[in-house]
């Protein structure tokens, strides 16, 4: 039987499929829509129920002062702005202000309903582009009702944009456009504590009448508001002039002044800013204290922290909004601080009437709080130039144990005792010049020679630091500095970094040598706790990261050396009891290009630190502008280090005695040879051995190979023993090829250089009689001895007798001041060169006095010496 067949489907029956398909797909997308519209309409609708209630008199009336608390919730300052805010009327604001400030605040502030469509869209754009939410689209309508109406300014969120949309509509409903503007101008912060335009033109100008101001006034005043502090020219007068330059551009392109004008206006100097600013420096005021509440500069930063990118509050807000401040301040510390910058006694006399100035930052290492800051020795204005958050300078040597040691101890293979030379070394600077390091002492005291890590630190050795950084690798150091918060720049990365060329402020070194102190870890350095409204309810907690940045042993270790300086080094005047005290000092060079031969410091440092408290002292002028005002015999171990132990001995009052650092697993100790860094071996002298310390594994394991054994003439101590010698000793010498022989040695190795000839009897002025002479080999002759000082070389020609073609030759050389001759292999030989070339040192460094030289040919065959010729002298004078 057939099977029964499929049935056929008809062209019709799959175009209804096919339509059916389509009708699903276009019924599920059309919910789909309609939901999210819902949903999009519904928080819409919720956003502006809840949009903050309408309130005309917020447009004009002052809000309730902010109060500022201390870390035990006592009250330090009140901030308000009322003193400084000056209300104007609309036909007191000339229109060529109005003018301006829509042509750069909102240039279609005339044509839309408060909210600028064209304008958001554009700024969609620019943040997809950029991938970035950084482009505004606040109409100066938005950012009047933001500031009038909304509780917190700041938050970021889509319901807070839609509040700020719908009060901006309503406002436009309510008032007129020169209203609108009028409120906003009258509102506007404008730095410096002022609010309102004609506040700012007081402030900045000196003028009460908006009518006299002039183009380069109206741009400064319509530039400042994107950023108060930023461009203020009393701090920043770069920034503020090319803020102005390019407000002064948009004034020309919108028709509002000429080119005539522009080209007048755009280098005008900030003539009253400059008036005022003269008066503050020649303010005699000798207290820390000169604002109108407690702690001024801590008071300052807080401010500036609550105006910055964390925090984002706008100044009406911080100062009107009633808010509830609590810093981290100890009162007890910052009083302490404050006492010892009034104190006159603390600082060096200055060269004239201009301050020696100084600032000080102290903060707790385990939480990160900044207990203290101090901004200078006076404070003269409000939100003025604080030298401990926002002055920059060089730190010198303090930077080594962040971008030297520590990397170095991390990195493994070094430990306190690793030992380098202190001795000259060179290195390719680029443009075919070289680089040169010093030590600040090595014009008056010499050349150290090798010496440990311990002692570099302790004597804050600039030789010893370079080397090891060239050892590890300058962006191992950079690196490491950039993870303990150091704001280090992309051309840092050199190897003077080693010895502090970049510029941080004293908040940046406490927060980095905190990580010391703190075993480790770095936290979030701050100076608010939390910030809440006039009823209690907290706004703003600030978010403290911890992040361990290198081991504990590495710490620990750095702890232990830097506890050596303070105890044995150039910080010995921070000691405070038997408290465990840490700190490095550090002083910065005068410029050569400027100053010349000149000695002297630009800055002096001290960063101290005991378990509890890490805190640093900066000291120097402001400036020089007439190459007078720097620090004469100022170092960081003197006042800077004189204040800190002063504040810090009053903070730790009330606190147990801590004697020591906590000592991690993974430390281990032992006696070392000091001047190789290895065990000792039998013949290391008792007085280079020490013990200490390292991380477990890279502590050393080879016997010391710098010492040898030789023996000597008794009775010419300064020769070695030869076979005709009558009284012989055995003494210890250092076994170290690699220096230039010209050098002296320092003078706990000197008497163990080794001599390299054998006395032979008048006056040791030849190697004869010793059987290592053959009597039979001829005797070079040298020629006069000419002295070349651009390359410190010197040069004499030498005649080879019949017989000397297979000998090669030998020069000797007495350097001034030394017993003994050095041996030397020059390239002339017989055959080869008649004319000998000799090093006597590095150009502008060679030492005056009689350089003494012979030769003598050595048999290669059978190491036999000739008898040495007749010497040849040279005088270099002083």
């Amino acid at each position: 039987m057939a099977s029964p067949r499929k049935p056929t489907r008809t062209r019709s029956s799959r175009k209804k499929r096919r339509v059916s398909k389509w009708r699903v797909f276009l019924l599920t997308a059309g919910s789909i829509l309609a939901i999210a519209l819902s949903a999009l309409l519904i928080f819409v609708i919720v956003a502006i129920v809840k949009t903050p209630k309408w309130d005309p008199a917020a447009l004009t009336n002052q809000k309730e002062s902010s109060i500022v608390y201390d870390k035990d919730g006592e009250q330090i300052a009140v901030l308000h702005a009322d003193e400084n805010r000056q209300m104007v009327e609309s036909s007191e604001i000339p229109d060529r202000v109005k003018e301006t400030f829509v042509a750069v605040e909102d240039k279609r502030f005339y044509n839309h309903f408060g909210v600028d469509p064209i304008r958001i869209i554009g700024s969609a754009i620019v943040d997809l582009k950029s991938g970035s939410a950084k482009q505004g689209a606040s109409t100066i309508t938005i950012q009047l009702a933001r500031n009038a109406f909304i509780e917190n300014p700041t938050e970021k969120s889509l319901t807070r944009k839609i509040q700020e949309a719908a009060l901006a509509i309503q406002l436009e409903h309510e008032y007129t456009k020169d209203e609108i503007l009028t409120f906003y101008l009258n509102r506007i912060y404008f730095g410096e504590s002022s609010f309102g335009i004609q506040a700012a033109a007081k402030t900045y100008f000196g003028k009460d009448d908006l009518t006299k101001l002039t183009p380069d006034e109206i741009a400064l005043l319509a530039g400042l508001p994107q950023a108060p502090s930023g461009y203020d020219p009393y701090v920043h007068p770069e920034a503020a002039a090319n803020r102005r330059a390019i407000v002064l551009g948009v004034m020309k392109d919108a028709q509002i002044i000429t080119s005539e004008e522009y080209n007048k206006y755009k280098d005008a100097p900030f003539a009253y800013v400059d008036k005022v600013k003269e008066h503050r420096s020649l303010t005699k005021n000798t207290s820390a204290v000169s604002s109108g509440y407690k702690f001024p500069y801590f008071v300052d930063y807080v401010v500036q922290e609550l105006q910055g990118e964390n925090y984002g509050l706008s100044p009406d807000q911080i100062y009107n909004g009633g808010l509830r401040i609590y810093t981290t301040v100890d009162s007890k510390i910052q009083e302490a601080a404050e006492a010892a910058f009034a104190d006159p006694a603390n600082f060096p006399k200055s060269v004239d009437s201009t301050p020696v100035q100084g600032a000080m930052t102290v903060l707790d290492p385990t939480t990160g709080a900044i207990r203290a800051i101090i901004g200078g020795r006076e404070h003269t204005t409000a939100l003025g130039f604080n030298r401990a958050t926002q002055g920059t300078r060089q730190p010198g040597s303090t930077i080594k144990p962040l971008v030297v040691y520590a990397p170095a101890l991390e990195k493994g293979g070094y430990f306190t005792g690793t030992v380098l030379d202190d001795m000259p070394v060179s290195y390719n600077a680029g443009n075919g010049t070289t680089w040169s390091p010093v030590d600040f002492d090595t014009e008056s005291s010499g050349w150290k020679g090798r010496i440990t890590m311990r002692y570099a630190v302790e004597n804050s050795v600039n030789v010893y630091a370079v080397k090891l950084m060239n050892l590890i690798g300058v962006d191992t150091g950079w690196e490491f500095g950039k993870k303990l918060g150091l704001p280090l720049e992309n051309n840092d990365r050199v190897l003077s970094l080693a010895l502090g060329t970049p510029e941080v402020s004293p908040l940046d070194m406490a927060s980095a040598y905190g990580t010391f102190a703190n075993n480790g870890v770095r936290v979030t350095s701050h100076a608010i706790e939390k910030i809440q409204d006039t009823n209690g309810k907290n706004l703003i907690t600030p978010q403290i990261t911890q992040e361990r940045v290198m081991k504990e042993t590495t710490a620990y270790l750095i702890n232990d050396l830097l506890r050596s300086v303070v105890t044995n080094g150039t910080g010995t005047r921070a000691q405070i009891g038997n408290w465990a005290v840490a700190g490095k000092t550090g002083t910065t060079s005068l410029d050569p290009v400027k100053y010349g031969n000149k000695t002297g410091s630009p800055d002096a440092w001290f960063a101290g630190y005991t378990p509890n408290y890490v805190g640093v002292v900066w000291m120097g002028y402001d400036e020089d502008p007439d190459g007078k005002h720097y620090l004469h015999n100022v170092f960081g171990g003197s006042y800077p280090a004189q204040i800190w132990k002063k504040v810090m001995t009053a903070a730790l009052e009330d606190k147990p005695v801590q004697t020591a650092f906590n000592r991690p697993p993974g430390i281990v100790s032992g006696a070392i040879d000091t001047k190789s860094g290895l065990l000792p071996s039998s013949l290391t002298p008792s007085q280079f051995i020490r013990t200490e310390l390292a991380a477990q594994g890279n502590f050393p394991t080879q016997v010391s190979d710098v010492w040898v054994e030789k023996e000597i003439d008794a009775d010419h101590p300064t020769y070695l023993a030869g076979s005709k010698t009558r009284n012989k000793v055995s003494k210890v010498f250092l076994n170290i090829t690699d220096r230039n022989p010209s050098l002296t040695w320092p003078s706990d190795e000197a008497p163990y250089r080794p001599p390299f000839e054998v006395y032979a009897g008048g006056g040791g002025e030849d190697t004869g009689g010793d059987p290592a002479t053959d009597p039979r080999l001829p005797i070079p002759t040298l020629g006069p001895v000419s002295y070349d000082s651009s390359k410190a070389t010197a040069s004499m020609a030498v005649s080879y007798p019949s017989g000397s073609e297979s000998l090669s030759l030998v020069l000797y050389v007495k350097f001034p001041g030394q017993a003994n001759f050095q041996v030397f292999n020059p390239q002339a030989q017989p055959g080869k060169s008649d004319l000998i070339t000799v090093p006597l040192g590095k150009v502008g460094e060679t030492l005056p006095g009689e350089y003494i030289f012979k030769a003598a040919f050595k048999d290669p065959k059978t190491s036999k010496y000739s008898e040495t010729s007749p010497v040849a002298r040279l005088t270099i004078k002083d």
